[in-house]
């Protein structure tokens, strides 16, 4: 059916709706396009980025595609921790020393736009800020902006961020435009939220390997013998001053069978066996005897370690000299 009508009303009315509907599917694809870039960059980021780094760089290329999407001239985010408070920030004004920085986001969060929507978690549109309660203008403000829009980052109940775009003119922003950037906020929050999780996995990361470092150093130094078993008798650790004399190297017997690398030691691999079994020895003589190395007496402990379901996970064996 053509478009062309031999009532001009209607004919009018449908170009004018097809008009609008090409209009909406452009805006649609910018936003796409947008949302592309910025999955696109924290994919780059990940690679060359970890920890705090990655969290600001994230936020720069958030911010710019923020202003890129919205014809912004100027624009600043605030990173939310769980209780609101700002963990990362990027300033409109740029780079500036931490005590000022920190004034000014007191203020801003106190009383201006960004205040408003961390407390209605909601979009707050600024046609003139001029004529608005919400924008708080600071003193000495290096740039001017007479419009404004502040938009939510949130990652399901949870406020991740707060993004604030600025231009000099007024009615720059229009409510289809904060819908798009609504649409992208989407996107932004998933972003952050994953740069967050990998930033506290890293630091968790860093701190598993130096509790195991510090725990290899006290194995290694134990004042006597100590193993460490999975639940087949494998050994995960070992160490001890007094290791050699029993014939072994703690290097090379990692992921070996206490029952393979002691086989004379009858009496110990029973104990083993029987802790095993989820029970508690304590302070049992034992003799150890190996080929080369003589016989030697100790005295055995053994501590099971259970797992979630109550199940053998470890044994811990430290053998003292009796």
């Amino acid at each position: 059916m053509s478009i062309y009508d031999p009532n001009l009303d209607q004919s009018l009315a449908r170009i004018d709706a097809l008009e609008k509907e090409l209009a909406n599917l452009k805006a649609s694809h910018k936003t796409l396009d947008i949302q592309n870039k910025i999955l696109k960059g924290f994919i780059s980021l990940t690679n060359v980025s970890a920890g705090r780094m990655l969290i600001k760089a994230t936020l720069q290329k958030t911010m710019e595609a923020s202003i890129h999407q919205t014809g912004a001239q100027l624009g600043s985010l605030f990173l939310l921790d769980g209780d609101g408070r700002v963990t990362e920030s990027i300033l409109a004004r740029g780079a500036t020393d931490q005590s000022q920085k920190k004034n000014i986001v007191g203020q801003v969060l106190d009383k201006g736009l960004a205040g408003w929507v961390r407390e209605n978690k909601r979009t707050g549109l600024i046609n003139d800020t001029t004529k608005d309660y919400r924008w708080l203008k600071l003193p000495d403000e290096p740039y001017q902006a007479l419009s404004a829009l502040g938009v939510p980052i949130v990652w399901g109940e949870e406020l991740l961020g707060i993004l604030t775009l600025m231009h000099s003119q007024v009615n720059h922003f229009t409510p289809a435009c904060a819908t798009a950037m609504e649409k992208t906020a989407e996107l932004i929050a998933l972003v952050l939220n994953n740069a967050r999780i990998q930033t506290k996995h890293k630091q968790n990361e860093t701190l598993i390997q130096q509790e195991d470092d510090l725990l290899n150093q006290a194995i290694l130094w134990f004042p006597s013998i100590i193993f460490v078993l999975d639940n087949q008798g494998v050994l995960l650790k070992c160490g001890g001053k007094y290791l050699a004399q029993i014939g072994l190297d703690s290097k090379e017997s990692i992921g070996k069978s206490i029952y393979y690398l002691l086989p004379e030691a009858n009496e110990l691999k029973s104990l083993t066996s029987h802790a095993l079994a989820n029970n508690i020895i304590e302070s049992v003589s034992v003799q150890l005897e190996r080929v080369d190395h003589g016989t030697w007496f100790y005295d055995a402990w053994f501590s099971p370690i259970l797992d979630n379901h109550g199940q053998v996970a470890n044994v811990v064996c430290i053998l003292l000299p009796a």
